[in-house]
């Protein structure tokens, strides 16, 4: 009886933690959708689909991490202002920013939230290394 609830205490605890989740972005599923065009038009062409790497770097994992990781999103959002795209460095608005950011973030893990990216809300959020 006693390893019959053991057993079943360990068990119903596996199902309460579930598998786990990603980190919520401060961007919100608009945003994501958004970003996923803006991306198409603007970066695709050198970092490929789904920000693989090609011409540019990959936008996501080990590559993404090695150079970003331990900074804000805020200071990966104001790389990408200064220095993207290459043939027009700073000519991507707040908006698109915005929206290129949080469609990297998800590239990375990261879930919508409720929160709308911002270059605010962008400081509330580091890379993981």
């Amino acid at each position: 009886m006693k390893f019959t609830r053991t057993l079943a205490a360990a068990f119903g605890a596996a199902l309460l933690a579930g598998p786990a989740l990603a980190a919520e972005g401060p961007f919100t599923q608009a945003q994501l959708d958004k970003g996923g065009s803006e991306y198409n038009t603007h970066c695709r062409t050198c970092h490929a689909a789904k920000g693989k790497g090609a011409l540019g770097p990959a936008l996501t994992g080990d590559q993404f991490k090695g150079r970003f990781g331990g900074q804000t999103a805020a200071d990966v959002r104001s790389w990408i202002h200064q220095n993207m795209p290459q043939t027009a460095p700073g000519s991507l608005n707040d908006d698109q920013l915005n929206v290129l950011m949080a469609y990297i973030l998800s590239l990375n893990g990261y879930t919508p939230g409720q929160t709308e990216m911002s270059p605010d809300s962008a400081k509330t959020v580091t890379i993981e290394k």
